[in-house]
């Protein structure tokens, strides 16, 4: 889906820039019709080679396979315990710990927010542990 918006707004951009190239009378712009066309066309080249770079970079980042993504609120005396490798065991039973974890917590009151970034062996138990 990134990249079908990369490629649609490198064509408007490229559509936008050609029409106004052609459709403004510049002074530099030489006079007859095909060389106008050759000057707006690679005018329209350039910017969209520009915003399609721009976009592409942005379509090109992919998600961390095996991440993961969290989202909790604690509130009250609520804890969120949150562990980005494994719990408790060593190795974790033969699964790798993703890459990229991404944690959205909101704490309120007397609530609790605890995030470990690898393997946590605290026994220390929690949401989710084991």
């Amino acid at each position: 889906m990134r990249w079908l918006v990369a490629v649609v707004a490198a064509a408007v951009s490229f559509g936008m820039v050609l029409w106004v190239v052609r459709s403004v009378s510049w002074g530099w712009l030489p006079e007859g019709e095909e060389a106008r066309w050759g000057v707006a066309a690679a005018f329209a080249a350039v910017v969209a080679g520009g915003v399609l770079a721009a976009v592409g970079w942005w379509a090109g980042r992919q998600e961390q396979p095996g991440g993961r993504r969290m989202r909790a609120r604690a509130s009250g005396h609520g804890r969120v315990d949150q562990v980005g490798g494994h719990r408790g065991v060593a190795g974790g039973a033969g699964t790798a710990a993703p890459d990229d974890v991404q944690f959205d917590a909101k704490a309120s009151g007397r609530g609790q927010i605890r995030q470990t970034g690898g393997d946590d062996f605290t026994g220390t138990g929690g949401a989710g542990a084991p």
